[in-house]
């Protein structure tokens, strides 16, 4: 076992049994029962960092995704414009919704819907009222720091003489087309939405230097 390591931040600390113990969490493939074993403690360990880190880097960086998560939008309204009338241009353009989750996932930015599972982990392993009050601390930043962060990306999409009027209309209908959505199927592809990447998280402890493939599919 590797000796504990205190957090720069002391006052907020995951309550574990390891942590009770001195110890770190065990990953160790070879040294657990099974290989989804390690899976579940390479990710409940890194849920554990994200719960401890400090707020205003919390803010920072979902903000900083926020506005990442802008070259979605770049990436489909420019495909939109050029490929739609090629053959499998509808292919191509959705996948270019794919481009603002590389950057975020690859840049370890924080995206609320990536905290579906990796900082839930802990929670289930341990509920206590502490652990609870972690994670929700963790999602209010995280989804404060993506609106943030997006409503910027769109102000300055708007504002700002980079891209030409068709480019800047296919923004526009995207956006839209997704808002005229009725609440229910918004409900419903939220959930299939959020399956979706708790499975991605889950793959990536064994994905290696496939992640890109793995985000794209």
């Amino acid at each position: 076992m590797k000796p504990h390591t205190h957090h720069d931040n002391e006052d907020v600390e995951v309550e574990s049994e390891e942590k009770q113990n001195g110890e770190e969490i065990e990953v160790d493939e070879e040294r657990l029962p099974s290989q989804a074993m390690a899976t579940h403690e390479v990710i409940r360990q890194e849920g554990e960092k994200e719960l401890e880190r400090d707020a205003m880097a919390l803010l920072w960086s979902a903000i900083a995704a926020g506005l990442s998560m802008g070259a979605s939008l770049v990436a489909k309204g420019i495909f939109h414009v050029h490929l739609s009338e090629l053959p499998g241009g509808f292919l191509l353009e959705n996948l270019g919704y794919t481009f603002g989750f590389v950057i975020v996932i690859l840049a370890r930015q924080q995206l609320f819907t990536e905290n579906t599972v990796t900082a839930v982990l802990p929670i289930m392993h341990k509920p206590t009222l502490g652990n609870i009050g972690l994670l929700l601390r963790l999602w209010g930043i995280v989804l404060a720091g993506n609106l943030i962060g997006t409503a910027i990306a769109a102000w300055a999409f708007d504002v700002m003489p980079v891209f030409d009027e068709p480019t800047r209309e296919a923004f526009l209908k995207i956006s839209l087309k997704v808002m005229q959505n009725p609440p229910l199927e918004m409900f419903a592809n939220a959930i299939i939405s959020g399956w979706l990447v708790a499975t991605m998280v889950w793959m990536f402890p064994a994905a290696g230097s496939a992640k890109i493939v793995v985000i794209i599919l």
